[in-house]
């Protein structure tokens, strides 16, 4: 019989694990961006990603992950939320840095005007600066690149203790390897001891039993003559 799905319930069609709908967390990555080409986001030909001048980008904050013009950037350091930021030189964005802005902002589905930019701890979901400041508000959170350079760390040591654990496994299934042979060695080698032993002694009782025969036809025969 079909097995269904109970409502609220979403079924993977990969593994079959089932989940509650609620649980569900959108890839806004997935939903709404696509990549751009290598070519497009070289630091030489770089523009403001923070107003629609369309002016060439002088600096990248890295807190707000969006390339800067000097307008902007000099807007950047006199607003109270975005002054303590930081903001790097062009020339000093770290590749990961600019790997972020390979994909076109990713928005708010709630608040449709705002760039999803900052990572709230205490839900674990992106948000945007409205969320945080209303939905969110003394919530703890991250801006996307600290978050990013949290988790890559967190996930780096992760890989470390996996790594650790792998070798530690291939080792022990080496010597379980070599055990096993070494059981096989010494099962074969006792099978071929205990043949030796039963071959021995089949001799050795044939032996004895012609003997015996011999006896008993010499015994018969005396018999015989005395009558």
């Amino acid at each position: 019989p079909l097995h269904c799905t109970p409502v609220g319930v979403i079924r993977c069609p990969i593994c079959g694990q089932e989940c509650a709908e609620r649980h569900i967390i959108d890839n806004f990555f997935v939903k709404d961006t696509t990549e751009v080409p290598s070519s497009t986001v070289e630091k030489s030909n770089q523009v403001c990603t923070s107003c629609e001048d369309n002016a060439e980008a002088n600096g990248f904050c890295v807190e707000c992950v969006e390339w800067l013009c000097k307008t902007c950037i000099r807007a950047h350091q006199r607003v109270k939320f975005t002054k303590d930021h930081t903001v790097r030189q062009k020339e000093e964005v770290s590749p990961e840095a600019v790997g972020v802005t390979t994909q076109r902002p990713v928005f708010c589905p709630y608040h449709k005007k705002e760039q999803l930019k900052l990572y709230c701890e205490t839900c674990d979901k992106l948000t945007c600066r409205d969320c945080q400041l209303l939905e969110h508000k003394e919530h703890r959170y991250q801006f996307i690149e600290e978050a990013f350079q949290n988790q890559k760390v967190i996930i780096e040591t992760l890989i470390t203790k996996l790594m650790e654990k792998t070798k530690y496994i291939k080792y022990t299934g080496k010597q379980i390897q070599n055990r096993i042979l070494e059981v096989n060695q010494n099962q074969k080698q006792v099978e071929q001891d205990i043949k030796v032993a039963i071959f021995t002694l089949m001799v050795e009782i044939n032996k004895k039993g012609k003997a015996l025969l011999h006896q008993l036809e010499t015994l018969a025969k005396e018999h015989r003559m005395k009558l």
